[in-house]
């Protein structure tokens, strides 16, 4: 009988097939009955171990059950694109205002709002695809989630019904879970109309455990339609809590390795940020006066300010780090380290300690001396404990003077940071993109957010951010283009008090733009700053740089992949047709003075868009650039 009830509670077995197995036990049908109903009533009283709204029973249609499950999931944002097949949803949430419902013209610029307001936010969403046929449109942002460990959870029903499935049917993908297990976390499909409410806690469950990533769920279009009664659980009841210690042994050795290290180095990264542990990170730097770089991430993950601040780590390498030179040891602390090449980003001869909360992703590149598996916020508060306890007069006399000599290399990095104003071209026209950042780096507030999905562009020469109450970075870690029209209005959504600012290149914005209309519906006052020399520059570059600067291509100025004018896109002309004011600008007087008028607007809660004359640079660019002309049958 424990089995049954147990069955029954959590809804994998229906309230009729309990009476049919206890009535098979011997049990007559009446007494049945009545066990039935003390079972419904105990899971539903006060008395019962979880607070009584914690563990619910309810009856009504798979689409109502999704609703209350979501919101006892904790989510407020569902971000969707039209499917008539989720009627009996979108009629749940008539009588639910607490799920607000986004509605986004396009699903991939959609999932980039999600996935930018749970960025931004730290709280769950749900993206919403119409069957295989919207979710293929969402799978580049799930790309980026799962590179970015973004925890969104993405979900589309199965266009035919239960009964119908394998007919080839409208809208029917077999195997349509194929397509994301690659990337998520976790791909499930409900198998009956009661598990629906399962299925979306499980979802939440997996993406919200670290390392976090996103998962996908589905289930039979006629799911949401079928009436049933079943549990709906608080995610605190689910929610496993995983904020692990790391191995106290491997403290002690790291800790050992730290004082020692004549030449160290930290690389930070995301787990930092989405761990709230900028003000410990700062401490163990200063504590062993550590130079501090990081490599490609999502955030600014230590104050650049900071006099131990040496630099983003350029190319992805450590052996391209300016400060130190030939570093003898390397911590990371929360850093995906991203390898885009057969060189691992430490070499072998350099002792490596690795702190992260990904313990599958830890020693699968390179050797550990010190593996660190902990939540990034414990780990560093044992680590700092274990380090002062090592910490003799010698020890610290030594480590004042490589304060000293990392201090003095910081301040002359900046001081030549700040000569990108002697570039000649300075104030021409089409403009220098570093004139451009430069110029919403002085206008832009001191705690605004910057979101950034400009190709190749370098902002560190104009911009310093500060994780703990300055200016904020997103950026497009991933490199799925499109993200950044909606990562910026998701940004906004969350942080509704902050400025947000977005610098796109505009064979990006190309890719998303659609994310401007949810701008002017929600009234998101982002500013959106397109470097526009239309052209994909990073593209032609970097296929250059694969020729080895030479070849018939170059020979002839013919590149076929890279140029986007003739005609010139308006950029502005694009946001208006999208309820967004802009306008173009191609000096920097001219962008001062739109930058004034984007302030203005976003005062009145609008967005603006200002699409800017850029340079093209590199070689193989001709004054005016070829364009193939095509011979027609």
């Amino acid at each position: 009988m424990k089995n049954l009830v147990a069955q029954l509670l959590t809804n994998t077995i229906s309230r009729r097939d309990f009476v049919r197995r206890l009535v098979a036990t011997g049990v007559t049908t009446a007494a049945a009955t009545s066990i039935l109903e003390s079972v419904t009533a105990l899971a539903q009283s006060p008395g019962a171990p979880a607070s009584p709204d914690a563990i619910r029973l309810f009856t009504g249609t798979g689409g109502a059950h999704f609703a209350e499950q979501l919101i006892a999931s904790g989510v407020k944002y569902i971000f969707g694109n039209s499917a008539s097949e989720d009627a009996h949803f979108y009629e749940a949430l008539v009588d639910r205002p607490q799920l607000q419902y986004v509605l986004t013209p396009h699903e991939g610029p959609g999932a980039a709002m999600a996935a930018g307001y749970v960025k931004a936010s730290g709280q769950p969403a749900i993206v919403m695809e119409a069957a295989v046929v919207g979710l293929t449109n969402a799978l580049g942002q799930m790309f980026n989630c799962w590179k970015e460990q973004t925890p969104l959870v993405f979900y589309s029903y199965r266009t035919e019904e239960s009964m119908a499935a394998g007919r080839d049917g409208f809208e029917e993908l077999p195997g349509q879970e194929q397509l994301t297990a690659p990337m998520t976390k976790l791909t499930w499909s409900a198998q009956a109309a009661g598990q629906i409410p399962e299925t979306v806690r499980r979802a939440f469950k997996v993406a919200w455990t670290p390392p976090y990533g996103p998962t996908y769920m589905n289930w039979h279009s006629d799911f949401t339609e079928e009436k049933f009664t079943a549990e709906i659980i608080r995610h605190d009841q689910v929610d496993p809590r995983m904020r692990v210690r790391p191995n106290p042994t491997e403290v002690q050795r790291a800790a050992k390795l730290l004082v020692e290290a004549r030449r160290p180095v930290l690389i930070v990264g995301d787990e930092i940020y989405k761990a709230r542990a900028f003000d410990k990170v700062v401490q163990l730097a200063e504590l062993l006066a550590l130079p501090v770089t990081q490599a490609r991430q999502v955030y600014a993950n230590f104050p650049q300010q900071h006099p131990l601040w040496v630099g983003n780590l350029p190319g992805g390498t450590l052996a391209s780090l300016s400060y130190p030179t030939e570093p003898d040891l390397v911590i990371n602390i929360g850093n995906k380290l991203q390898h885009n090449s057969t060189t691992p980003i430490v070499p072998r001869k350099i002792p490596f300690i690795d702190m992260r909360n990904d313990s599958a992703s830890i020693g699968n590149v390179m050797t550990t001396a010190a593996p660190l598996v902990a939540d990034v916020a414990y780990g560093t508060d044992d680590l700092i404990a274990a380090v002062q306890d090592l910490l003799t007069p010698a020890v610290k006399a030594r480590l004042a003077e490589r304060a000293a000599d990392v201090r003095a290399f910081g301040a002359r990095a900046r001081q030549l940071r700040a000569l990108v104003s002697r570039n000649p071209n300075w104030d021409n026209s089409p403009m220098e993109a570093d004139r451009v950042t430069y110029e919403v780096a002085q206008w832009a507030d001191k705690d605004g957010i910057i979101v950034h999905e400009g190709g190749s562009l370098e902002i560190s020469h104009s911009f310093e951010f500060d994780p703990r109450g300055g200016r904020e970075l997103f950026f497009y870690y991933a490199a799925h283009l499109g993200s950044g029209v909606g990562t910026a209005a998701g940004v906004q959504l969350a942080r509704p008090g902050k400025q947000v600012v977005l610098l796109e290149g505009d064979g990006s914005f190309i890719f998303g733009p659609t994310a401007l209309w949810n701008m002017a519906r929600l009234e998101l006052p982002v500013t959106v700053v397109i470097y526009n020399n239309h052209a994909y520059g990073g593209p032609h570059n970097r296929a250059l740089a694969n020729l080895g600067g030479a070849g018939r291509s170059v020979d002839a100025n013919k590149f076929v992949h890279d140029y986007l004018g003739k005609p010139d896109m308006d950029m502005s002309s694009i946001a208006k047709g999208f309820g967004v004011d802009g306008e173009r600008a191609k000096n920097p007087v001219e962008l001062r003075a739109a930058l004034g008028r984007a302030r203005r607007k976003n005062a009145d809660g609008k967005p603006y868009l200002i699409d800017v004359e850029v340079a093209r640079h590199g070689p193989g660019w001709a004054d005016d650039p070829w364009v193939p002309k095509l011979t027609r049958a």
